[in-house]
């Protein structure tokens, strides 16, 4: 896609992703208002979750660039969002990113995952007034794929003990997408590590 005029009725495709990213901003919006109502615990997670995933994709889509999304500038806009998200947590969410332009097919499942892993990082790894830093780095790796690691310095857990989240499992089902290696290692801390091919 370019940013020609020859869209439908003359828009451009700067002027369509704007107003798709502004439509999922809204809808994120709407589901995170929806929560503030619901009157079951596990249902306001649950719209929660869903208000958090959007607004993730419509942040993608501000920051695509034809059929590439500038990944490094997603992460940094997301950055300040996480914290203000999960603010009470008292951690710092920190990016190390080079200069990444993930492809279309790719985008989209790269994005959820990283929400998913720091958001699962800020809200099990602090509590008690626990301070800490959530790192979320990207880069190349020497055999040419990319590495996307999220690790945080919190209360860590033994990922060989008790049943897997549906954060985890979800993770470990979208690495598959992108033909991804996942691997988590903990203690202290968590380390979270997708190696994936562009």
């Amino acid at each position: 896609m370019t940013d020609s005029n020859d869209a439908p009725g003359g828009q451009s495709a700067a002027e369509i992703r704007h107003r798709m990213a502004n439509a999922l901003q809204l809808l994120g919006a709407l589901a995170r208002m929806r929560s503030q109502r619901a009157s079951e615990p596990d249902a306001r997670r649950q719209l929660l979750w869903m208000a958090d995933a959007i607004g993730s994709i419509g942040s993608l889509e501000k920051r695509r660039q034809g059929d590439a999304v500038d990944f490094a500038g997603f992460l940094a806009d997301m950055a300040p969002i996480w914290r203000r998200r999960h603010a009470s947590q008292q951690a710092d969410v920190v990016i190390q990113a080079e200069p990444l332009m993930a492809p279309d097919h790719a985008a989209s499942t790269l994005g959820l995952i990283t929400q998913e892993l720091v958001g699962n990082a800020l809200a099990h790894g602090y509590g008690d007034g626990r301070t800490g830093q959530v790192t979320v780095h990207l880069a190349r790796v020497p055999d040419g794929r990319c590495e996307l690691r999220v690790s945080d310095d919190g209360h860590g857990f033994d990922p060989a003990t008790g049943s897997e989240r549906f954060g985890l499992w979800l993770v470990r089902n979208l690495a598959a997408q992108v033909r991804g290696e996942f691997s988590l290692t903990a203690n202290p801390g968590v380390t979270a590590s997708l190696v994936f091919p562009l």
